[in-house]
């Protein structure tokens, strides 16, 4: 699960001065916190526990050492158009879920009002809703917080489980497929519509 960033652009709202959009509650003991340096230890170990999620989701990539970890914190705190945040399950690192906004990707223009996901998570974590409850919670603040027109997420056709999540969140494939720019993996688009009183 990626999400593919061009320059950053000075004319989106800036997620990180909405307050609702900080610390989030998903359900008791699970929470969405934007991702510090005090939670490198914990994401280096996700990642260790299964190393493919580096070779599937950008973010991830760069985070081989506390360094990387660092420099992708840094990365998301200058742009306004994306927070990562940590999955905090029982008070340990259980994963990552990123939000960003729709600044136009591949080649594409801006689609403004679109807000995109990524996320991986522990492998013993898994299957305990916590990938589906955190991009739902955030689905839901967000429309609270923002105009949202549609939800979008890039995910891989050979990684059913990532599938699974989206479909069960409302997500519709596309035929729109891009190649991933750094990595060169190819993802498939996913997109919502959202329907109803926005602000």
């Amino acid at each position: 699960m990626s999400e593919p960033r061009l320059d950053i652009r000075t004319d989106v709202i800036d997620l990180h001065r909405q307050f609702n959009l900080q610390d989030i509650t998903v359900r008791p003991r699970v929470v969405l916190r934007p991702m510090m340096i005090e939670d490198a230890p914990g994401m280096l170990a996700v990642l260790e526990a299964d190393p493919e999620i580096r070779k599937r989701v950008s973010a991830a990539a760069g985070m081989t050492d506390t360094a990387g970890v660092q420099r992708e914190i840094e990365e998301y705190q200058v742009d306004p158009g994306l927070i990562r945040y940590t999955i905090h399950s029982d008070d340990k690192v259980a994963g990552l879920v990123s939000l960003w906004t729709d600044e136009g990707f591949f080649g594409q223009p801006a689609q403004p009002n679109t807000y995109g996901f990524g996320y991986f998570l522990h492998p013993g974590q898994r299957g305990k809703g916590l990938v589906g409850d955190s991009v739902q919670k955030l689905m839901d603040v967000s429309r609270a917080t923002v105009r949202v027109d549609s939800f979008i997420a890039f995910c891989e056709d050979d990684n059913p489980k990532s599938i699974a999540v989206l479909t069960k969140l409302g997500f519709k494939p596309t035929n729109d497929t891009f190649t991933e720019p750094t990595y060169g993996w190819v993802e498939r688009k996913y997109e919502k519509r959202v329907n109803g009183d926005q602000k």
